[in-house]
């Protein structure tokens, strides 16, 4: 079948309608979220010792979650990060392993795959992300995700 020019721009018009709606589509289901980490005490002794601030941008995009974000003022190095499963201000188990810099300031990152369920948990604000330091093994910085606005 040959197609003649009016046809071809009909067609190349169509096709270019389709590919900006499907980019449109599937930039509207980006997500994003924010947690404001703030010194958190997980028992009476460590009120004194636990320091510092941070805050962490986290993009959803179907199921793949980008975690990026800085710390900074514990009182001593982060050793580990987790991103963890409990309504606000309740603890909860961890989900998944974050990279973080092993000092007292730095980056805290990560590439997440999550499940339907996991990302249930995050629209109903159910996720956080906790910094554990060396003198604070328990956890030191912790804050809970929100839909940033």
């Amino acid at each position: 079948m040959k197609l003649g020019h009016t046809s071809l721009s009909i067609f190349t018009a169509l096709l270019f309608t389709l590919v900006t709606l499907l980019s449109a589509s599937a930039q509207a289901q980006t997500e994003t979220y924010r947690a404001r980490l703030s010194p958190m005490p997980t028992t009476p002794q460590t009120v004194t010792t636990i320091t510092g601030e941070g805050e962490v941008i986290l993009t959803l995009q179907g199921n793949s979650l980008s975690v990026k974000g800085n710390f900074k003022g514990m009182n001593s190095v982060a050793t580990m990060a987790h991103l963890h499963n409990g309504p606000p201000a309740q603890p909860g188990p961890v989900v998944h392993p974050l990279e973080v810099t092993l000092l007292p300031a730095g980056e805290i990152t990560a590439e997440l795959e999550l499940s339907d369920a996991q990302v249930t948990a995050l629209r109903k604000n159910e996720l956080y992300i906790q910094i554990h330091s060396q003198t604070n093994p328990a956890g030191e910085l912790r804050g809970w995700i929100f839909a940033r606005k």
